[in-house]
């Protein structure tokens, strides 16, 4: 019997599992969509629902506290609570959906792509461009001209010496 059973096991431990599951989390967040297993896909959507639930609904620390604990990198959850709150300012849930993309040649797998409902991609942040150092430029301008008086000096050596090129 199957009863009291949650969940899959998808063939990996607990902690393999949980791996794959933070990996999944990340990559839909990051790219909105992903092309997955349904069984993958299904195993998460509810880690997926949940976080998207808490960043339309509840305070932003909370919120912010609840995706670090699936992506470990500040700035992009910072990013992912922005464009999510922009990119879905008055739904509360549904946010997931699937679309059956094809069947995979070597085992049969259902293979889905996973995502969110609207569009959704990052706010990409602008890269300032950082000030090179002036001795940087003053050693890199002094090696030319030493160079350039070295070229200068032996053409004038070869005209000199009446050597044609």
């Amino acid at each position: 019997m199957n009863h009291r059973k949650f969940g899959i096991k998808l063939g990996r431990n607990r902690r393999e599992r949980e791996a794959l599951f933070k990996s999944l989390v990340r990559s839909v967040f990051t790219h909105g969509s992903i092309q997955t297993t349904e069984a993958k896909a299904r195993s998460v959507v509810s880690i997926i629902e949940k976080l998207a639930n808490h960043i339309a609904t509840k305070d932003k620390l909370i919120t912010l506290r609840e995706l670090s604990t699936y992506i470990q990198d500040k700035n992009l959850v910072s990013q992912i609570y922005n464009s999510f709150k922009t990119a879905f300012p008055t739904e509360t849930s549904n946010f997931t959906s699937f679309t059956r993309v094809k069947i995979r040649q070597g085992d049969d797998a259902l293979i889905v792509k996973f995502g969110f409902v609207k569009p959704y991609k990052l706010e990409e942040k602008k890269v300032s461009e950082k000030a090179s150092k002036p001795k940087v430029k003053a050693k890199a301008e002094a090696i030319k001209e030493v160079k350039e008086t070295k070229v200068n000096s032996a053409t004038k050596a070869k005209k000199a010496a009446g050597v044609k090129k």
